[in-house]
């Protein structure tokens, strides 16, 4: 995911034929690494909204606003769903429908999927 105007980002997903599935376009600019839970669900910060992208690489939009604030580090999941970004000299916590936190370490290492700690 690059920050570029106009931005040709997106999500892919790799298939079990190691294939590669484009998910939607990412529209906008600032975006936080995402966080992802224990349903394979990607949670992060783009363009003024919170989005999920769940593991059909559908996108649901979780919270919008009319800022175009730079994100300066993360999505973070915490317990019970909730999600942490920070804007600038804001925090902000959402309460939001996703599971937790995904158990076991990410196997995507550098792949920008580093927003929660390792549990191992």
């Amino acid at each position: 995911m690059k920050n570029g105007l106009p931005s040709r980002s997106r999500f892919r997903r790799l298939a079990p034929d190691n294939s590669l599935v484009d998910g939607p376009p990412l529209t906008g600019y600032y975006t936080s690494y995402p966080a992802m839970d224990c349903e394979g669900t990607a949670v992060f910060w783009r363009d003024g909204k919170l989005l999920a992208l769940d593991t059909d690489l559908a996108g649901h939009e979780l919270f919008a606003i009319d800022d175009s604030r730079a994100v300066i580090g993360r999505a973070l999941l915490l317990s019970e769903g909730s999600v942490v970004v920070f804007l600038d000299n804001e925090v902000l916590v959402f309460r939001t429908p996703l599971g937790s936190l995904a158990e076991g370490p990410w196997p995507c290492g550098e792949a920008n999927l580093r927003g929660n700690p390792l549990l191992s």
